[in-house]
């Protein structure tokens, strides 16, 4: 939120990152930044990658709002290189895997450019069922720290970006495995056993094939593969100015990418808003009738936060003095006696929070996600959190809960220390 009260500061972040370099600039259907699309199959001659244009401009699912509904039906057909590649069957093949990664630059510096930091990235996760279409239907990554999304961005480019620009001419190439470097960096010990991908990712991003259709995913049609984009940031929001809010190492969801049994891959959306989302955004007054107020990243009463952040932490879109009751105190959490650093939070029923690291995260409630970091200085947000009893003064808004938040090391009020909240799709 945007509290501060006793050295205790609480922030709303979202974090942002990418990556993709490219060394001798060659192939004419890739830019640094674009989104790729590939394909392995364990222990086949063929890769298969598939240039679909920049990540940041096409496929930011999440900047269109929660009433779009873009949808970006039959981007390329590669049913002749998975034939090729794979055989007339390859939409039935158990063991084919399908992959999505993107990375604008490796630097270290501090820039923006359409909207991403560098060291922004992009990866897929494999969905777990249809679900929702339009809606996350995976876990969201957690790099847990700038080290691992650096080398994630520093794999990415130097192993699939560059790879991609500087030795293929098309954007549907065929890559031999001997000369191709994905399968490096998305190792398999074995079929259906997926190692750790670009170095950070436990597990693989890719998802593997069936030997049916995976589902029908609306205008899409009946699919093969489904894979969840995830736009994942490496800086604070703060430290830069230009970009799109984003979730620092975890990610959000930015729409899925499908590949149809005919070969066809389509991008579908977020759409429209989920139900809590929009009785919420209707529930106020003055009514939101402009419909770009209504946006999950509109900020239509000036206040610094966005329509998203004032539904996760029961802030008042109309009213710019409430951005949600968020309360930092310093009393007794822990019954030992000595004052401890809190910070409480109106959140949606039903969330729970476990650890993740030093942090504390929530599972998707209503649309949205939580995540609660400590720091002692302001600038290493390592400081192990915990929840307590819930404290505070006053009721909590209709459909919301209070939760508390400790920091570990503010025992007896040694030093000064510090909390802030995140909460993305």
């Amino acid at each position: 939120m945007k509290h501060k009260s006793l050295n205790l500061l609480t922030a709303i972040l979202f974090g942002t990152a990418f990556s993709a370099a490219g060394l001798n600039a060659q192939n004419t259907f890739f830019n640094a930044g674009d989104l790729i699309l590939y394909f392995q199959k364990p222990g086949d001659d063929d890769t298969i990658y598939v240039g679909l244009g920049s990540a940041a401009t096409l496929y930011r699912g999440a900047e269109a709002g929660p009433t779009a509904d873009r949808q970006a039906l039959n981007i390329v057909n590669i049913n002749a290189a998975l034939t090729t590649a794979y055989g007339a069957g390859w939409a039935s093949d158990t063991e084919i895997y399908a992959g999505l990664a993107a990375c604008r630059s490796t630097s270290t510096g501090v820039s923006v450019i359409d909207g991403d930091q560098t060291r922004t990235l992009y990866a897929s996760r494999a969905r777990n069922g249809v679900g929702t279409v339009g809606q996350r239907n995976s876990t969201a990554w957690d790099l847990t720290n700038e080290a691992n999304n650096t080398g994630a961005a520093t794999s990415i480019a130097n192993n699939l970006a560059n790879d991609f620009e500087a030795n293929h001419l098309t954007q549907v190439a065929i890559a031999p495995v001997a000369a191709s470097k994905i399968d490096d960096t998305n190792p398999f010990s074995s079929p259906g056993l997926q190692g750790t991908a670009f170095g950070a990712f436990v597990g693989g991003v890719q998802q593997r094939g069936g030997s049916a259709s995976f589902g029908t995913f609306g205008p899409a049609g009946s699919v093969e593969f489904a894979l969840d984009l995830n736009r994942i940031t490496s800086r604070p929001d703060s430290e830069t100015t230009g970009e799109v809010a984003g979730v620092r190492f975890i990610g959000s969801y930015e729409g899925t990418i499908v590949v149809g049994k005919d070969g066809d891959v389509s991008f579908i959306t977020q759409g429209p808003a989920s139900a809590p989302y929009t009785t919420w955004i209707d529930s106020f007054n003055p009514p939101l009738t402009n419909p770009a107020d209504r946006l999950e990243t509109a900020d239509p009463d000036g206040d610094g936060a966005t329509n998203l952040e004032e539904f996760g932490f029961g802030g008042n879109p109309a009213s710019g003095s409430d951005s949600g009751n968020g309360q930092a105190l310093t009393v007794d959490a822990d019954g030992n006696s000595q004052k401890d650093i809190t910070l409480t939070l109106e959140v949606r029923s039903g969330a729970t929070f476990s650890p993740a690291g030093n942090d504390l995260i929530s599972q998707l409630i209503d649309g949205v996600a939580y995540r609660i970091e400590g720091s002692p200085d302001l600038v290493n947000w390592d400081s192990a959190v915990s929840e307590v009893s819930p404290l505070g003064s006053g009721s909590p808004s209709p459909g919301y809960v209070f939760k508390t938040f400790r920091l570990n090391a503010g025992e007896g009020l040694s030093g000064k220390g510090f909390l802030r909240a995140a909460v993305t799709k």
